[in-house]
Formats: structure tokens, sequence, C-alpha cells
């Protein structure tokens, strides 16, 4: 159940970077995409932090999806509040664009 928040999470931020990098006219698809939608977002002078997180959450995605990693409450309660944060950002940096 946990997992659940983190997996919606990681695929909002996804969704969002997907939906800029169309407009932008790039696509991502089969093996590494994941990491070329984060590395996207580094070409655009994001900070290093907000990839870092972006890229620890791919991680622990998936660990979930493949994997069956267990996650801690404390763990989603953290990348629950930072998922908060990264999109206002991004919906506010993809605004001025």
């Amino acid at each position: 159940m946990l997992g659940e928040y983190l997996l919606l999470c990681y695929d909002s931020l996804m969704f969002l970077i997907r939906a800029e990098m169309l407009k932008k006219g790039y696509v991502a698809s089969g093996v590494g995409a994941h990491g070329a939608e984060i590395s996207f977002l580094k070409g655009l002078g994001f900070e290093e932090k907000c990839i870092l997180f972006l890229d620890e959450l791919r991680y622990f995605r998936n660990g979930l999806l493949y994997y069956g990693t267990e996650i801690d409450e404390e763990y989603v309660k953290y990348v629950v509040q930072n998922t908060e944060k990264l999109i206002k950002n991004i919906k506010l940096r993809f605004k001025k664009r």
C-alpha cells in the first residue's frame, strides 16, 4: 500500500516531464527512457538535488515493480513532501518557457 504512494508520485512527475519533452519535440522510449527523462531536466538547468531525488525515486520505483522491495513509511512521507515541492517548481519553470 505504501508503495502505491511512491508510484503515484513518480508517475505524476514523469507525466509533467514527458509533456514538456513532447512540446519540445523529444520522446524517450525503450531501455533507459526513464533516465533520459530525468536527464532532460538536467539539460534545462534544474538543480542537482532535484535530479538526484528523481533518480532515487526511479530506483525505488523499479525495486517496487520488479523486485518486491518494501518501502518504509517515513521514506514515503519524505517522497510525498518533496514531490509536492518539485511539482510546483517544475510547473513554474515550464510555464516560464
